[in-house]
């Protein structure tokens, strides 16, 4: 085994910064550990690279960013069921049929989502958070009716719907229907 800066010389074996027969207990600096994946500046102090530049950054991020949430944020995620008696009483249509949903606890927020299986909506989906269950569902039983009523006002103002948004219009008024 060779470091990039040593080619044909072997290298020392290494344990984290202290070798195993390292009698003063010293070990190397940070910056001379082979495992180590950056360059380390003595001295440095910078938050960006000298080049990094917002011409670098490419203006479809944002657009192409999905929710995700990492293993080390969540404790426990579970289905669970979105019902009429979930719809808000502001809200413009209701649940009509039970939707599935599934709930991820995050420590402090529940995030709550619709089933991909059971609904699989086309776009970006990002779940509500609330900090209990039953704010969750009934923040999403909410966007659920807010985007019935968008895409309602946009198929009747004589636009032509994308067929994206056409087969998303037709699976939700399939669960959720007008208020009475």
């Amino acid at each position: 085994m060779t470091t990039p800066d040593q080619t044909g010389e072997p290298a020392e074996q290494r344990f984290g910064l202290r070798g195993p027969d390292d009698p003063t207990g010293e070990g190397r600096p940070l910056g001379e550990d082979i495992s180590l994946p950056v360059d380390v500046i003595p001295n440095g102090n910078t938050a960006l690279p000298e080049d990094w530049a917002w011409q670098n950054t490419s203006t479809s991020q944002p657009n192409a960013a999905t929710f995700h949430i990492n293993h080390s944020d969540v404790t426990r995620a579970f289905a669970d069921v979105l019902t009429p008696a979930d719809s808000p009483p502001e809200a413009p249509f209701v649940v009509s049929k039970d939707i599935p949903i599934v709930i991820i606890d995050s420590l402090d927020q529940y995030w709550a989502g619709e089933s991909r299986n059971a609904l699989p909506l086309n776009g970006l989906r990002v779940p509500v958070s609330a900090d209990t269950v039953a704010e969750a569902k009934r923040k999403l039983a909410a966007d659920l009716a807010a985007q019935v009523r968008l895409l309602l006002m946009l198929s009747r103002a004589g636009t032509t719907l994308a067929p994206e948004l056409q087969a998303n219009f037709l699976m939700l008024t399939e669960v959720l229907e007008a208020r009475s």
